[in-house]
């Protein structure tokens, strides 16, 4: 019989940027492939890729008890009917959730990818560590299983997790991010004619750093005329750490920003832009930042977990201090001023990314994983 896996992920869109390579590949080594994702407009995308698609209630951020009941019902019914031979977590909630099912069945070959803490481990207060005193006992549960790995984009959350949940180091396996298409994201040289493009990719999102993006731009347009700022990414609602319509609006109106919305278009704008920048308060492994290397761009990113994995300090970016726009700015102008730095900058971020960052060595890395369990 065809061997089946099932991939649980809390957003077709982030499957189909982030692991759909992986899964193409698994795809032709024979196995029959299955996506559990909440319901959008990616479904007729992924069933063309030959994958076949449930649809499950599964919010990234909602903390609604009926909402959480109906979550895990629709996976334990989508875990029942497929009785998968691999099972790929992805994400907070489908790690948690779908590992404790997973165990409670008797589901074997459980793979969880945790590709960053996000929100739950950034913010602060009594409220914020009982939960996460909530999900270490959560987490004990969902790794109990034998046959399991768990895969981590850094040593920090490695660090984190295996502290909180006691997990067997025997289970952990470190990927760094999920991979780039070198030929698609190629190098190209930096532009010298008109102004410098300073862009930020991501969602909108405040524990991105948008707003230190923000301010950084409205300090910098002060001091000289000849940079220009974009923001690559649309609004989204559906997350604890939301930017506002309204907010949005009214940055809008200043024109410090270019807010570029969603685009397909992502290796293009980045090879316009002379900087990338990516202030986060905390990641796994940014992609963005992988992409913006493959592209031979200078990076200035956070000095925090997942941001700092992804560059060389000195060497292909420069780390700026969380939450600061004015560090931000300072190293803006820093590199713009700068321009033999900036070349040698990208040069080196390109070799970095042709060393660490292709799409086949994290597709090679994942098929290890699951034949490993499969043993």
């Amino acid at each position: 019989m065809t061997k089946k896996i099932l991939y649980i992920v809390n957003s077709s869109e982030y499957f189909l940027s982030h692991r759909s390579e992986i899964a193409v590949e698994v795809k032709k080594q024979g196995f029959e492939v299955h996506v559990a994702s909440p319901k959008d407009q990616f479904k007729k995308e992924l069933e063309s890729l030959g994958f076949f698609h449930h649809q499950i209630n599964l919010s990234r951020s909602g903390k609604r008890v009926l909402s959480e009941i109906k979550t895990v019902i629709d996976l334990f019914k989508v875990l029942i009917n497929i009785r998968p031979d691999l099972t790929h977590l992805i994400t907070i909630k489908p790690v948690i959730y779908g590992g404790v099912l997973c165990f409670l069945l008797g589901i074997r070959g459980v793979v969880c990818a945790i590709p960053g803490l996000g929100y739950s481990y950034i913010s602060e207060g009594i409220k914020a560590s009982i939960f996460r005193f909530i999900l270490s006992f959560l987490f004990r549960i969902a790794f109990f299983n034998k046959s399991l790995k768990v895969i981590f984009q850094n040593k920090d959350d490695i660090n984190t997790i295996s502290k909180a949940s006691n997990l067997d180091q025997k289970k952990v396996v470190l990927i760094k991010g999920s991979g780039v298409n070198l030929d698609k994201f190629s190098y190209k040289t930096l532009p010298t004619k008109g102004k410098a493009i300073i862009s930020m990719a991501s969602r909108l999102q405040r524990d991105k750093g948008v707003i230190e993006f923000f301010q950084a731009a409205e300090i910098l347009k002060e001091r000289r005329h000849d940079v220009e700022f974009n923001f690559i990414g649309s609004l989204d609602s559906n997350y604890a750490s939301v930017i506002t319509e309204n907010e949005l609006i009214k940055w809008k109106r200043k024109n410090v920003v270019n807010f570029l919305g969603h685009r397909d278009d992502i290796e293009s704008l980045f090879q316009k832009s002379s900087i990338i920048v990516l202030p986060s308060y905390r990641e796994g492994f940014p992609k963005v930042l992988q992409e913006a290397a493959a592209c031979g761009r200078a990076v200035i990113t956070s000095d925090v977990p997942g941001c700092r994995d992804a560059i060389k300090e000195g060497l292909t970016g420069v780390l700026v201090n969380p939450k600061d726009p004015f560090d931000l700015a300072e190293k803006i102008d820093y590199l713009l001023s700068n321009t033999v730095i900036l070349i040698e900058m990208g040069l080196e971020a390109r070799k970095f990314a042709e060393k660490e960052f292709s799409i086949e060595r994290v597709i090679k890395k994942h098929l290890e994983v699951y034949q490993d369990i499969s043993r």
